[in-house]
């Protein structure tokens, strides 16, 4: 058995003993069935096992490509839940998905759309892909997570509640899988088997696109601004329309002109938005945080970063790999002596869930 037990890759923290019972404890969690979310688990049908499959061989390729080791993991730790499930068990804390890091076992529920489903299975492997540690605890195999990614889990403090502990860049490990759920997303795009989805969808952007640019073409001052601002994220963070293929179809069938079709697509999409009918990307505040700090590491780079991607792959590869140093050292030679250690407390969260789902 290697140092860390089941995905882990070290323990850290006591005696070589301790070590050695906490890997066994994190190998007997990545073997045993969870019994929680197996009460809600639904059958694996084989069409669910092609999209399982090619879900990951896409995740492996981009943790790959940002320097990381993926290893499989195992189907019977990726439980596809019934509908409302991760809030049930999350006293409505969660939604949809959820990865339990100490167990390495994820869920994720399953609802109409193909498309989210593969997303939401995406997400989560990338969470459970990331680069993992695990510390001892107060007690002979009790395992504690110490790092998730770029996630590090303040760990001076061993009397916490397991869960409730401070976890340094949280929100940025959680923009990381975002982004790179994002970008597994387009790779997505290319498969035969979603494109009537994804075309679905992309012809109600494009009409509610369409809306919007003739609405801001009458609008003036503040409101032009944030109608200008809402149509140029639209195509990003619009993922999913409820039924798409027949939205489409009755909106064709409502008129034949096109800016009636906009109005129409758009009145549909607002009605179904209030309803839950329409989902966007994930983790819109994490991202939108991720974004201002690698714009700003752009500009004050002298060029050592050409564009934003250039800098998220710094980031990207630390949180893969689990060397954090190189991206320190960058980002203190950029933003200054201290800066990661401050960027580590403003990504920072703290929870108060079991487990420490994400």
């Amino acid at each position: 058995m290697k140092e860390g037990g089941g995905f882990y890759e070290r323990v850290i923290g006591g005696t070589e003993e301790e070590k050695k019972e906490t890997a066994k404890t994190l190998q007997q969690f990545f073997e045993n069935p969870d019994k929680e979310l197996a009460e809600y688990e639904l059958e694996k049908t084989p069409e669910d096992m092609r999209i399982l499959k090619r879900t990951e061989t896409i995740v492996d390729s981009t943790v790959e490509h940002y320097g990381g080791n993926p290893k499989p993991l195992p189907f019977d730790n990726i439980y596809i839940l019934k509908p409302g499930s991760v809030s049930k068990m999350t006293n409505g804390e969660f939604n949809e998905g959820i990865h339990f890091p100490l167990t390495s076992k994820i869920g994720v529920e399953k609802g109409e759309s193909e498309l989210m489903f593969a997303s939401g299975v995406a997400h989560e492997l990338f969470h459970a892909k990331s680069y993992k540690s695990a510390r001892v605890g107060p007690s002979a195999g009790d395992a504690r997570l110490y790092r998730s990614g770029l996630s590090m889990v303040d760990r001076k403090d061993l009397t916490k509640k397991h869960g409730t502990e401070k976890e340094y860049f949280g929100m940025l490990e959680e923009a990381i899988v975002a982004e790179c759920t994002k970008r597994f997303l387009k790779e997505l795009s290319k498969e035969p088997h979603f494109r009537k989805e994804i075309e679905a969808v992309k012809t109600i952007k494009d009409w509610v696109a369409g809306y919007y640019r003739h609405i801001v073409g009458m609008a003036k001052g503040e409101p032009k601004k944030r109608l200008e601002k809402m149509l140029g994220s639209l195509d990003d963070e619009l993922i999913f329309v409820v039924h798409p293929q027949k939205m489409v179809a009755n909106v064709l069938k409502y008129s034949d002109d096109e800016l009636e079709r906009q109005a129409y697509a758009t009145g549909i999409i607002q009605g179904l938005h209030k309803g839950g009918g329409v989902e966007s990307m994930e983790r819109y505040k994490e991202r939108k945080m991720m974004y201002a700090l690698l714009d700003e590491l752009v500009e004050k780079s002298n060029g050592r970063f050409k564009n934003r991607d250039e800098a998220f792959g710094e980031f990207a590869r630390a949180n893969f790999s689990g060397n954090y140093l190189p991206l320190a050292r960058i980002v203190e030679d950029i933003l200054g002596k201290g800066s990661f250690r401050r960027l580590a407390n403003e990504f920072a969260t703290e929870k108060e869930t079991k487990n420490e789902p994400d």
